[in-house]
């Protein structure tokens, strides 16, 4: 059985893990660590990145879509320029789509065609309810199934659409004076049985 002390140690590693197969149940010594009971016996905590520049916002997304498959849902959440599309068009090349990855704001929702479709939603209109278009609107049900769809401004909104999901929060600097302006964060989390078997980017 691994301890909270265990862990601790670990986590001072870099190369921190997504998931820690524990037999010990989630309890307030774990939650204190940021964990969370991904499934019986499986603790995770989220994987808190720092990215440099644009490219390496980029370069994350590809490497998390390339462990990607069709049904996979991703809920992208962070501030206007933090990244959320800059990332999508990493998972896009990852999974070697065709056509420019851009930001779905006006259309809401765009497919691109590859060997597994990514269906890219940008779900910031549909927050608040009462518009002219809600979630049911754009049939993510049916392409959820066949695709990787990744929903910026997801959380709180299409969580419901997948019981497994990734959960990228994203951050432009670290909120000093002398941040560079480029300097991005990343904290993936996973939710649900999908991920117990993922090892990590």
């Amino acid at each position: 059985m691994t301890s909270p002390d265990d862990a601790r140690a670990a986590l001072a590693d870099p190369g921190d893990a997504l998931d820690l197969r524990a037999t010990a149940a989630l309890d307030d010594d774990w939650a204190a660590l940021g964990f969370a009971q991904l499934a019986p016996g499986e603790l995770v905590r989220p994987l808190e990145v720092r990215l440099d520049d644009v490219d390496a916002t980029r370069a994350l997304g590809a490497r998390l879509g390339a462990e990607l498959r069709a049904g996979d849902l991703v809920v992208l959440s962070g501030p206007l320029g933090a990244g959320k599309t800059t990332f999508t068009q990493g998972v896009g090349a990852a999974l070697g789509v065709r056509g420019q990855v851009t930001s779905p704001t006006f259309v809401l929702a765009r497919v691109h065609r590859g060997p597994v479709p990514l269906v890219h939603v940008d779900a910031y209109r549909l927050r608040d309810g009462g518009g002219p278009v809600d979630l049911d609107d754009l049939g993510l049900d049916d392409d959820l199934l066949h695709s990787v769809t990744v929903v910026e401004w997801g959380d709180g909104v299409v969580e419901g659409l997948s019981a497994s999901r990734l959960h990228v929060r994203l951050g432009r600097g670290d909120g000093t004076r002398t941040s560079r302006a480029d300097h991005r964060t990343a904290r993936v989390q996973v939710v649900g049985p999908r991920w117990v078997v993922v090892q990590p980017p």
